[in-house]
């Protein structure tokens, strides 16, 4: 009994993890059989911005869980891309843009700390603190701006552009969705209701990338979309505080 409790206790601890890496594992499998190598990319590389504005909206996540998943998720989606941008021909003026982009990136990162980089101050109730040292002391949101020279950069790439635009176009478009979060900041209600049309309409759009010219359902695509739902709902379930019953919000104002 007390084995089977403990074990029911790490499941629930971890759910959002293991959720992460069920979907990863069935959407490969699912584009291996289907050979179709945009259904793996388009359907791996958004779930980190999903992650990122869960936690800042409801803030009902152990900040490690949230910081483990959401490193995870955005390592998947790099190595995707970056499999992808590599497969082109080489653009130096691309490659240079890029990694300008993630030059800034990862200073405004080095400065700021990895627990403030993820929302320590939203989700974690790190005090909080002005930052003035390079980038900050030019820019406001320097990881955003690089986010966005980053990907950006990768459309120079004539080839890449041809054939990802739209992967790369979602990415800028999330990035400028983070930075609207991250300013409206304390309104709450207002991230949570646009950050679900955004990403709602992000994954509609990833769909039908990921889709492409397939004109029939068959079973790989069915279950990378089994997936991609079953993923979205479970770490909603895990990040939002859940909603209180009927009794327990009349015993709070009796």
């Amino acid at each position: 009994m007390s084995a089977s409790w403990s074990l029911r206790e790490a499941v629930r601890r971890n759910a959002s993890t293991l959720s992460c890496v069920l979907l990863v594992l069935s959407v490969l499998l699912g584009a291996a059989l289907e050979r179709s190598p945009p259904l793996a990319v388009y359907l791996l590389s958004f779930w980190h911005y999903y992650l990122y504005w869960l936690a800042f909206a409801f803030g009902a996540i152990p900040f490690e869980v949230f910081k483990r998943d959401a490193v995870a998720m955005k390592a998947v989606s790099v190595a995707v891309l970056a499999a992808v941008y590599l497969a082109a021909p080489i653009d130096l003026v691309s490659l240079v843009v890029i990694a300008g982009g993630i030059l800034l990136n990862v200073r405004a990162a080095m400065v700021l700390g990895v627990d403030r980089t993820y929302y320590g101050h939203e989700v974690a109730g790190l005090p909080p603190r002005r930052i003035t040292a390079f980038p900050y002391s030019l820019i406001g949101h320097p990881m955003i701006v690089g986010n966005v020279a980053a990907f950006g950069g990768t459309l120079i790439n004539p080839a890449f552009r041809e054939q990802w635009w739209p992967l790369a176009g979602l990415h800028v478009t999330l990035n400028i969705g983070l930075l609207a979060m991250e300013l409206t900041g304390a309104h709450r209600r207002a991230v949570r209701i646009g950050g679900a049309l955004v990403f709602a309409g992000a994954l509609f759009a990833a769909v039908l990338a990921a889709i492409g010219s397939h004109r029939t359902l068959t079973v790989p695509i069915a279950l990378a979309g089994l997936a991609v739902l079953t993923c979205t709902w479970t770490l909603y379930r895990c990040y939002a505080p859940p909603t209180p019953t009927a009794k327990q919000t009349a015993r709070r104002t009796s």
